[in-house]
């Protein structure tokens, strides 16, 4: 018992129980070839190809073994080489147009070795990262991954046996034992979705769009970007280097079936996810807290780490569903980001102080543990209102409309949310299952109907009163003026959590109530 094999060289030594030594086809190894649950090892690391067949990874990893595929563990030679074509070309066309000497060429492509690994090794650890993720959630994501994995056999985009993926026969009886997608099933999932992603990508016009053609500059070395930023942008693989890296940045941060969840959700196809994914990502600078949460390192447990990580996806997730529901597409990705961002950035830094009651308690024991368990003071005040921020579209939004600033308007956005007890709906409604896509879609409904109110009700509130009126007396005139219906919905929710019953039919009814209170009433 140990906890790393790394395997290197040729030969392949890990079977299945299932499979005999034939089937293996490496007659020079069947005397010291073993089955993968025999494996007495905490992970596997495959410097070699075909170490390990894929059956005997799966069986390795469904026995609690860490193993991914070898091309995952080898792709930092296959991005190596990618960077290094990729940089030949930008260099080459520099000689050409006399730019450059073949001499001056050669001495960069020596001065920038470190660097290039480094960029090369950052790709390889977010991908790592997003397989972390993934087999973290792999048993409560079990329905979508099945759902998924038939859509795409559908489209006959991957053949289920050539890949040794489950049958739904298969997936059916992990569900009820409580597992899901293996890690290198998940491996292989992940190189599908990219590849995909990147062909529709390619198909569109957004790797033409201005605001995304930096993707391009930043995938290159700083001593390129400093001199050769001009000549990037006619870069003959340039379109591919932008679907690349557009799609990388989504499947890592945003999970393997996204784009898939968001298709069953709005209808939208990939290149308008991403589009929003991009818009949601910038606005909410997913990129600058991502990685500050993976330069924790090993200072702060990995769980704390993956909690958060968990959060500021979500938090994109449910702001990609605003825009792609809200929004005309195509998103005007510059102006959409300007639009939203300045607001988001002020509602993530004071909104805590407006959300009053059970909801402002929770944010602050949030941010206790996280203080506790180590994480710096910035990134734990931001990351414990991640599960909240996701309404800073409708609040900025409802503030531009009413001429007031963000934060006024969650003041009213909160204030009201306290006053109509709302919190205990919330939460009930985050609890309904999602075991299969239809529970999916109800819970999301409702969590869409709820904020829908509440966008509503704040900007009926807001039309009481001037831009000078402060937020606190504006909720109470608003309460006094609906009292009758801030009364019956109150009585209505206090009959149904005494009932103790939170189901799709008692959390419509709330609903339908709030929705009442919503046209019975009107401004102060």
């Amino acid at each position: 018992p140990v906890d790393l094999l790394w395997n290197g060289g040729i030969g392949t030594y890990v079977k299945s129980a299932h499979e005999t030594h034939a089937d293996v086809g490496d007659r020079a190894n069947d005397a010291l070839r073993v089955n993968g649950d025999e494996l007495r090892v905490r992970m596997v690391v495959e410097g070699g190809n075909l170490g390990l067949t894929q059956r005997g990874r799966v069986e390795y990893a469904l026995a609690g073994g860490l193993v991914f595929t070898d091309a995952i563990d080898n792709s930092a030679g296959v991005d190596c080489s990618d960077h290094e074509v990729n940089i030949k070309i930008l260099l080459d066309s520099c000689v050409a147009s006399g730019d450059l000497t073949l001499k001056q060429r050669n001495e960069l492509l020596a001065a920038m070795e470190d660097e290039v690994g480094e960029l090369v090794l950052e790709d390889n650890r977010a991908q790592t990262l997003a397989l972390t993720i993934a087999r973290a959630q792999a048993a409560p994501m079990v329905d979508v991954h099945t759902r998924y994995l038939r859509s795409l056999e559908q489209e006959q985009l991957i053949d289920r046996q050539i890949e040794f993926l489950p049958a739904e026969k298969q997936l059916g009886e992990r569900a009820a034992a409580g597992l899901g997608l293996s890690t290198p099933e998940l491996a292989v999932l992940l190189a599908y979705t990219k590849t995909t992603n990147v062909a529709e990508l390619l198909r569109s016009d957004l790797p033409d769009e201005p605001y995304v053609q930096q993707r391009a500059v930043d995938y290159f070395p700083s001593l390129l970007r400093e001199r050769f930023a001009a000549a990037m942008a006619n870069h003959r693989l340039r379109r591919e280097i932008i679907s690349t890296q557009l799609t990388n940045a989504m499947v890592n941060r945003a999970g393997i079936s996204f784009d898939h969840r968001m298709t069953e959700e709005t209808g939208a196809n990939v290149p308008d996810i991403t589009r929003a994914h991009i818009v949601a990502g910038d606005a909410f600078g997913l990129d600058l807290w991502w990685e500050a949460i993976d330069d924790l390192g090993t200072s702060v447990d990995v769980q704390v780490q993956l909690d958060m990580l968990l959060d500021l996806r979500r938090m994109v997730e449910r702001g990609v569903l605003w825009l792609l529901r809200h929004r005309r597409p195509p998103l005007d990705l510059g102006g959409t980001v300007a639009a939203f961002r300045p607001g988001v950035d002020a509602l993530a830094v004071d909104m805590a102080a407006h959300v009053p009651g059970a909801m402002g308690a929770s944010l602050q024991e949030r941010l206790r543990a996280r203080l506790a368990a180590g994480v710096p003071r910035e990134l734990a005040e931001r990351s414990a209102v991640w599960p909240l921020l996701h309404t800073a579209f409708d609040i900025v939004e409802i503030a531009v409309a009413r001429g007031r600033t963000p934060i006024e308007t969650a003041g009213i956005y909160w204030g009201l949310f306290e006053v109509l007890d709302v919190a205990w709906l919330w939460e009930r409604i985050g609890t309904l299952p999602r075991a299969d896509r239809w529970q999916s879609h109800a819970r999301a409904a409702q969590r869409d109907d709820l904020l829908s109110c509440l966008r509503d009700l704040t900007g009926e509130a807001m039309r009481a009163g001037d831009m000078f009126t402060p937020p606190s007396q504006i909720v109470r005139a608003w309460t006094t003026a609906n009292e009758r219906a801030v009364r019956r919905v109150l009585r209505v929710f206090a009959e149904i959590r005494t009932g103790g019953t939170f189901d799709l039919t008692t959390l419509s009814v709330a609903l339908r109530q709030l929705r009442n209170v919503v046209l019975a009433t009107g401004p102060a």
